[in-house]
């Protein structure tokens, strides 16, 4: 499905928190200012605030309080303002985080399995966590009928519907809790009780939507996650909130894109103008790094939305639009391009988390993160699956990253899957039966399992040739940095292509060596490090969640060299560097590969990764395996005609200079 095209291109997420002891709220206002801001800076779309963290309102509400220093209709002007000017305005409510309704009702604010309230304890500038089991969803409710019988909302956005790690116990929760039968000790059913009331609250709130204005828009943020699969009947599109620098890093977008453009909903990537997160005021992105996060997200068919937050006085500053303007104005120029694409993949990335949401993967994502910046690293086409994708027949390969919950009804359409010519990647505990001591396609893997390794860490040794390479030494026994590792035994037939080496002994205060780990013995385990059947490669280790962890460049090669083995002829092949980002999208009659150059920049440590202009690629060669017949190259931006040599299935052209994103456009005949 595409994205792109029903949704505006080009968004603006308008933060407003605005604290009550702020005394001028408004008093810049000036709507032509306003809207001539917006126009030049390309903008179609902007959120706007109803009601903000602080829990005041910016127009004359008589459900919740309004700014105390707010003297005129702040949101029915902007909607005004922005409507005369063409400009899409869906209106900003916050759920979650509400710090008057907290003090207004501490009965309404979520408890811990401690006993504690959430957020906003004494003496601590934090947002109070309110519970839509209680009151307070009323009060919501009553708000957004409240809005929409008093303007013509193009839609509402409703933020932090999110509960606390720990579950809610309040006064409403944990009786609730004891009439159903579950335990509220356990937190499987604490979770799974907040999930009910919170789609609850959804599903309340999207039919008074509908009941009044069918056609606005709905959206819940803070749900990203694959639970998001069973909400999607209350929101009409999907968003993710991404602000590299902010916490989610730059593996979350290129991870949870790939999952939300397969749900059958228009979706866009948010990202933020700011240097750090929400409410850096003094922080200002590099132009380049605004282009460079434009450019990924359109490379996965997304729209863009930009993060702001507008001064209380009331006024966008013109810096701000200036470096957006400059962003916006290179996706205008290609929206030919990326309207109505398609996202081509011949990978599928499987996840089997299935309560997996966003809260552990804001810079520690494991195994399934650090298989997607593998992926996304080694220029694959890839998507992020779930066992409910109707056809695993519609990818050439499934990896399957350390483990996650398999169930026998996956391990039969998987079987399946490999019957048809389907390649499997798996690693460690991928497909384990734990209870069985078993692997569901033990058959299909010609292994059996022999349970955890003995040593943590585990070293491996690449013994077949074909893996060697200047990052993969022969005779060298490389770490495996997280464990345990896998024990296995090979059946008859099974290939080894690497062998393990324990150690001496683990390190402990009891024994240990020099400085770090224990050097590896030089006697080859009773076990084998990877193996090749002839439909699954199997690694004996969690690889994937340490190289999301420690990023070692020899994981990444290994993975690639695996990787060639069960795809040998790729959609896309090129010389660009790991660096750089290159997705595949479809048009009628036309093939678009995207390059996305990014500039890592060495800066102290734990500094934000922070982006800059990056030095350009010069003469990247792409290469396009397709059956249809190429009419021409070019580049979509400059229209400049690429040199293109057919040989076989594949077409090949180089392109002279990458900056930050171009797409080259292969158009049929």
């Amino acid at each position: 499905m595409s994205f792109a095209s029903e949704l505006p291109l080009r968004h603006i997420h308008l933060d407003f928190h605005t604290s009550p002891l702020i005394p001028d709220v408004g008093a810049d206002w000036d709507p032509a200012d306003f809207v001539r801001q917006l126009t030049e800076a390309r903008v179609q779309s902007i959120n706007i605030f109803a009601k903000c963290h602080h829990g005041m309102c910016y127009f004359p509400s008589e459900v919740a309080p309004v700014h105390p220093a707010l003297s005129f209709d702040l949101l029915g002007e902007m909607i005004t303002a922005c409507h005369g000017a063409g400009i899409h305005c869906p209106i900003y409510v916050s759920v979650g985080w509400d710090v008057s309704a907290a003090e207004r009702h501490p009965e309404w604010v979520q408890v811990d399995k401690e006993g504690r309230l959430v957020g906003g304890q004494p003496f601590e500038p934090t947002w109070p966590w309110l519970c839509l089991n209680t009151g307070y969803a009323d009060e919501l409710v009553a708000l957004t009928e409240e809005l929409l019988t008093r303007y013509d909302c193009d839609g509402l956005w409703y933020d932090i519907l999110m509960v606390h790690a720990d579950g809610c116990l309040c006064s409403k929760c944990l009786p609730e809790l004891v009439r159903q039968g579950r335990d509220p000790q356990s937190a499987a059913d604490r979770m799974a009780h907040n999930q009910e009331v919170v789609r609850a609250f959804m599903e309340r709130t999207s039919a008074v939507i509908r009941a009044h204005q069918p056609d606005a828009g709905i959206f819940y943020n803070g749900r990203m996650g694959l639970p998001l699969q069973d909400e999607l009947d209350h929101v009409t599109q999907v968003e993710i909130e991404s602000l590299p620098t902010g916490g989610w890093g730059y593996g979350f977008y290129p991870l949870w894109s790939r999952f939300a453009r397969h749900l059958g909903l228009p979706y866009l990537g948010m990202t933020g103008r700011f240097h750090r997160s929400w409410a850096d005021w003094g922080g200002l992105k590099h132009p380049d790094a605004l282009r460079f996060e434009c450019g990924g997200i359109l490379a996965t068919g997304g729209a863009i939305c930009i993060g702001d937050q507008m001064h209380p006085r009331g006024r966008l500053n013109s810096a701000v639009y200036r470096v957006i303007g400059e962003a916006f104005r290179e996706v205008e120029a290609v929206a030919e391009y990326v309207t109505g694409a398609e996202p081509v993949a011949e990978v599928g990335l499987l996840a089997l988390e299935p309560e997996r949401n966003n809260m552990d993967t804001m810079g520690s994502g494991g195994s399934l993160e650090g298989a997607a910046k593998l992926l996304l690293e080694l220029h694959q086409q890839f998507d992020v699956l779930t066992p409910r994708c109707p056809d695993f027949g519609a990818y050439r390969v499934l990896v399957i990253p350390d483990g996650g919950v398999a169930t026998p009804e996956l391990a039969a359409r998987l079987r399946a899957f490999v019957a048809g010519g389907g390649k499997l990647l798996l690693s460690h505990q991928a497909l384990l039966d734990e209870a069985a001591g078993a692997f569901l396609l033990a058959e299909e893997m010609g292994l059996d399992y022999a349970g955890p390794a003995r040593s943590n860490p585990d070293y491996f040794e690449l013994t077949d040739p074909d893996l060697h390479s200047p990052v993969l030494q022969p005779g060298f026994s490389y770490c495996l940095y997280l464990g345990p590792a896998s024990r296995v035994a090979a059946r008859p037939g099974v290939r080894t292509l690497a062998v393990a080496h324990e150690t001496y002994f683990d390190r402990t205060w009891e024994h240990f060596s020099s400085h770090f780990f224990t050097p590896p013995l030089d006697e080859v385990a009773d076990y084998p490090a990877i193996t090749q059947s002839e439909s699954v490669i199997y690694l004996h280790g969690p690889i994937f969640a340490a190289y999301q962890q420690f990023g070692a460049v020899a994981y990444r090669e290994l993975v690639g060299k695996l990787l060639a083995r069960l795809l040998p002829e790729p959609l896309v092949a090129t010389d660009a560097p790991s660096t750089a980002e290159v997705a595949l999208m479809r048009q009628p009659q036309r093939d678009l590969v995207h390059l996305v150059n990014y500039h890592a920049c060495r800066r102290a440590t734990g500094h934000i990764e922070s982006l800059e202009t990056p030095p350009p690629l010069h003469d990247v060669t792409v290469s396009l395996r397709t059956t249809a017949p190429v009419a021409e190259v070019f580049l979509a931006r400059s229209g400049e005609r690429l040199a293109a040599k057919q040989a076989g299935e594949y077409v090949t052209v180089t392109v002279p200079r990458v900056e930050v994103h171009e797409i080259v456009v292969f158009a049929g005949k």
